[in-house]
């Protein structure tokens, strides 16, 4: 009777996991096609090679300074900006208050939440918004390609690659790189 009980309490765990598992699979697929850079990036592991990649150099060219790209030619990467994260907690409250005038803390606000810190997805849309309109040339492609790929945003190419564009001819060197992978 305690082998029969046991087995059954073993098969019992075993479903149970694999549905909580299921369960929070299923969770990070809806976020990382919602947009999250990090989950995109968590959830490209899960896949094969091929996709696996397309979905880290989203990741990636969203902001995500730590999604490893598994390709050789990372030639649409070499200008793009990086930006340094400490290990201390940041004040949200206070940078806010200091990105009213300043486009590259308004981009920060989004690069935080692209990369896991607590920052909500609506907070860092609507700075990368104004960091875009203020005409900060990674926050310009990063939203260009959040059009283009249709994440957070309605999918729409033609304005992603408008706003794409519109970087270039600020000077941006990487949303030129990012354009030739686009029109691949």
């Amino acid at each position: 009777m305690f082998i029969f009980v046991s087995r059954f309490l073993f098969l019992l765990l075993i479903f149970f996991t694999s549905v909580v598992k299921s369960g929070a699979d299923e969770a990070l697929k809806k976020q990382a096609l919602d947009g999250d850079p990090l989950s995109i990036c968590l959830y490209a592991n899960e896949l094969s090679s091929a996709k696996k990649n397309e979905l880290k150099w989203h990741s990636f060219a969203l902001g995500n300074q730590g999604c490893k790209i598994d390709v050789d030619d990372k030639s649409y990467f070499e200008n793009k900006p990086t930006i340094k994260f400490n290990d201390k907690p940041f004040d949200l409250k206070l940078l806010k208050s200091e990105a009213k005038d300043n486009p590259d803390k308004q981009l920060f606000i989004w690069l935080l939440y692209a990369n896991g810190y607590e920052v909500s997805k609506l907070t860092a849309f609507t700075w990368l918004k104004v960091a875009a309109e203020n005409k900060n040339l990674y926050a310009q492609t990063i939203l260009g390609l959040l059009y283009f790929y249709g994440y957070i945003v309605p999918e729409d190419k033609e304005k992603g690659l408008l706003i794409i564009k519109n970087s270039i001819e600020g000077g941006s060197v990487y949303a030129k790189d990012l354009l030739v992978k686009l029109s691949q």
